[in-house]
């Protein structure tokens, strides 16, 4: 599923509040949290159709050791680490890392 992603939105907190989001057509926005109109800092990012949304960071925490079939063909976990860590490396961003996060 496909849709947009809107960076620089901070929604308050708990309780009842209106959210408008106003997007022009070269990708700004505007948007207003109960009343106050404030300007996006970015543009809205098309985000196309994909997968699942995973943190890389903690896929490669949860590399567990190979299985025996993995050994029996040789496999050692060095190897199946470095291909998975290869593999997490080249998956596209579909959305960046938040700010904070970096």
């Amino acid at each position: 599923m496909g849709g947009l992603y809107v960076p620089d939105v901070i929604l308050p907190g708990d309780g009842d509040f209106e959210l408008w989001i106003a997007i022009k057509k070269d990708g700004s926005f505007t948007y207003n949290v109960n009343g106050k109109w404030r300007d996006g800092k970015q543009k809205v990012v098309p985000v196309p159709p994909h997968g699942d949304l995973i943190d890389r960071d903690a896929a490669r925490g949860n590399i567990k050791p190979w299985s025996p079939e993995d050994k029996r063909n040789g496999c050692t976990f060095d190897t199946v680490k470095k291909l998975m860590y290869t593999m997490l490396d080249r998956a596209p961003t579909v959305i960046p890392a938040s700010e904070e996060e970096t």
